[in-house]
């Protein structure tokens, strides 16, 4: 078996789904496809970017790898040519600008070029399992389209799910129902070996859940507060890998709804009939109201002294490093590196990333 692994939620599942193909070679994992889809704070600029984006992109016969030189045009980062060097298979954009119907053309085109027959959907978290109609999912667009396209693509598709919980967004009630509902099977558990070559990404990458896997995978258990203050219990669960008949999983998602689509301002009108907003409308909100990213200021150790204690009175064991830096203004990069340099040095039995430590590890 030859597959292209498609990450379903974007860069951070690209380094999951590096991960996965390490752990379980069979899957034979030639490409992997993400979306360049970064947090405001990393890149200004609502939504999955595209092609005419970047300069510097290789060609690959209608599909299109980033290198580790690759930029976009204009203001922003993408963390996929970074993400470049970390990861052995080649990184290729996936491209929705041209709806689903669009992105399923890249993937035929992707499987042809480097002799894939089959497709891999990787997500991590488990929102890719959600109806549509949970009242936590957040953010089910990117999950719905690569999911939509792997099926319209006519490849041979199938899903892997790890992490379940860690995105925060359906309750545990939900997902264990919808994982029975689709007669999950048990693909195997992460362990500390098969995260620690992927290590070095969490100094500098912002994905909260991917991260979480990686700490899941090393042995951490505990709670752990994510951006806008949501607490993720980390547990022995979250090391499961749960393989998933992509076809079944599409036809009672929201996937059935986009299967048709030629443009992105077509998905987007859909998911606003259905669900009132597109995840799109969200960031562009958020960008509207965001307060002026700040630098690190001599106050600002005080200011997350001061959380770091009101957390352990909640019973938190530790922050995302996302959280901190979502906490302190420091959401741009400029101000994200020095913050997490401040912290290296002020505070580093706390800092432990991708966790900011509630109570200080010492040697």
């Amino acid at each position: 078996m030859t597959t292209v692994a498609i990450a379903a939620g974007g860069g951070g599942d690209a380094v999951t789904a590096a991960m996965l193909a390490d752990k379980m070679p069979a899957l034979g994992v030639v490409a992997i496809m993400s979306y360049s889809w970064d947090r405001l704070m990393i890149d200004p600029a609502p939504g999955p970017r595209t092609r005419a984006d970047f300069h510097g992109l290789i060609a690959h016969g209608g599909v299109f790898e980033v290198p580790s030189t690759a930029a976009l045009r204009a203001d922003g980062k993408s963390t996929l040519p970074r993400l470049a060097e970390h990861v052995a298979q080649p990184l290729l954009l996936m491209d929705i600008e041209a709806g689903v119907n669009g992105l399923a053309r890249q993937i035929r085109h992707a499987a042809a070029a480097f002799d894939a027959d089959e497709i891999v959907v990787i997500d991590t978290g488990g929102d890719i399992l959600a109806t549509g109609n949970e009242q936590g999912l957040r953010s089910p667009l990117a999950d719905s389209v690569a999911l939509a396209a792997a099926i319209t693509s006519g490849l041979p598709t199938q899903v892997l799910v790890a992490g379940v919980g860690l995105d925060g967004e359906l309750s545990q009630a939900e997902l264990d129902g919808r994982l029975n509902a689709l007669g999950a099977e048990n693909a195997g558990d992460l362990i500390a070996r098969d995260a620690e070559g992927f290590a070095s990404i969490w100094s500098w990458h912002p994905s909260e859940a991917n991260a979480l896997l990686a700490v899941a995978a090393y042995g951490w258990r505990g709670s752990v507060e994510t951006q806008r203050g949501v607490v993720i219990e980390v547990t022995d669960a979250a090391t499961r890998i749960y393989r998933i008949a992509a076809t079944t999983l599409a036809e009672s998602s929201l996937a059935a709804l986009l299967t048709r689509t030629s443009a992105l301002e077509e998905i987007e009108r859909l998911l606003r009939e259905r669900r009132g907003y597109s995840d799109i409308d969200i960031e562009r909100e958020r960008l509207a109201h965001r307060r002026r990213p700040q630098m690190p200021t001599p106050d600002t150790l005080d200011i997350i002294d001061r959380y770091v204690a009101d957390a352990d009175a909640r019973g938190v064991d530790a922050l995302t490093v996302r959280r901190v830096i979502e906490m302190t203004h420091a959401t741009e990069p400029t101000a994200t590196e020095a913050l997490r340099a401040k912290l290296a040095h002020c505070r580093s039995d706390n800092f432990k990333p991708p966790l900011y430590m509630v109570r200080p590890i010492t040697q």
